[in-house]
């Protein structure tokens, strides 16, 4: 099969459910396959192979015509949003539920078990929809601009089959991980903006009278609100490129250490110093007094190691060269 067109079906298979992808995926190679055979007879050049490509269309479009006619958002950013909710509504509801169990362990709360229970469901619901609605809302943005975006990236030309990027690019950007970085980092600033409203942590969300502040240094969450926000760009910035380049990657990788930093002073600091307070024997087990350190240091060495292995293999990468266009089954 040519290289070219396993590119074309790498990238429909990156919008599609994942329990359909591989059948979805085979029955279009066939369909390319059919095509290139009735037209030149097994012997498609290049320029054939992107001509039957293009006729085909964004690969986008594509996938998002299996699916069916979709109303919530337009074709080319439907199957993204549906594969961000579906990772959202299974990750977002424990984390709820988690959440709930703190603010009875450290909080005053008490009551029943089935009242407990039915609190925490409640609460993961709640986080649910927000979860929803913030990542509609991004959708939304994306979608009502799209014709300016459109412009920025050359899509305005048109489909291009000859520029879809290479199947193992390491600096190709996964619009999904993506967009779903940018859905909960929009759902931590919120949480964190609540914070510096109230001046600290706490699991109580209520404005009038916040209860149970924990407090934090102000200026690093500042810092924390301002990486976040910044990140967030970078993240969008690749989107719209569809790639990293090595100096946003670079920026990308810089704001994860001093974000760990920040992160250590804004919540693992303080956490500790709460959990140690309300139980001191816990300081006399082995690494636990230290554990908030322990913690910043495997998030440096997490983002070092990350951003170096990515950065090595976008240096060492190398698009391949023209491959055979023979694409007659073995």
């Amino acid at each position: 099969m040519s290289e070219l067109v396993e590119r074309y079906v790498h990238q429909v298979g990156r919008y599609l459910p994942s329990k359909e992808r591989v059948e979805i995926q085979a029955e279009l190679r066939s369909q390319i396959q059919d095509q290139l055979d009735d037209r030149y007879e097994g012997a498609p050049t290049e320029a054939n192979v992107a001509e039957v490509l293009k006729e085909l269309g964004d690969p986008r479009r594509m996938a998002a015509s299996y699916g069916g006619e979709q109303y919530l958002v337009g074709p080319d950013l439907y199957p993204v949003m549906m594969m961000v909710l579906r990772r959202g509504w299974v990750i977002v509801p424990p984390i709820a539920i988690l959440v709930h169990l703190l603010a009875v362990v450290f909080g005053d709360e008490s009551g029943t078990l089935i009242s407990l229970l039915l609190e925490a469901a409640g609460g993961a619901f709640q986080a649910t929809a927000i979860f929803t609605g913030i990542v509609v809302l991004i959708f939304a943005i994306l979608q009502h601009s799209g014709e300016d975006l459109d412009e920025i990236t050359g899509n305005d030309k048109g489909f291009d089959p000859l520029a879809l990027p290479e199947v193992n690019d390491p600096a190709e950007v996964d619009r999904f991980e993506s967009i779903l970085s940018m859905a909960f980092g929009t759902f931590a600033l919120l949480v964190m903006l609540y914070f510096l409203r109230v001046g600290g942590l706490t699991l109580q969300f209520n404005l009038g009278e916040p209860v149970d502040v924990i407090p934090v240094p102000i200026p690093w969450l500042v810092a924390l609100i301002a990486i976040g926000a910044t990140q967030m760009v970078l993240q969008l910035t690749a989107l719209l490129r569809g790639r990293w380049g090595v100096a946003l990657w670079l920026v990308n990788v810089a704001l994860d250490i001093v974000g760990a930093v920040a992160l250590y002073y804004v919540l693992w600091l303080p956490l500790a110093g709460q959990l140690f307070a309300a139980v001191p024997a816990l300081l006399n087990v082995p690494l636990l007094g230290r554990g908030a350190q322990i913690i910043l240091a495997i998030s440096i060495i997490a983002a070092v190691l990350e951003g170096t292995t990515k950065l090595v293999k976008m240096a060492g990468y190398r698009h391949s060269g023209p491959s055979s266009y023979n694409v007659k089954a073995s």
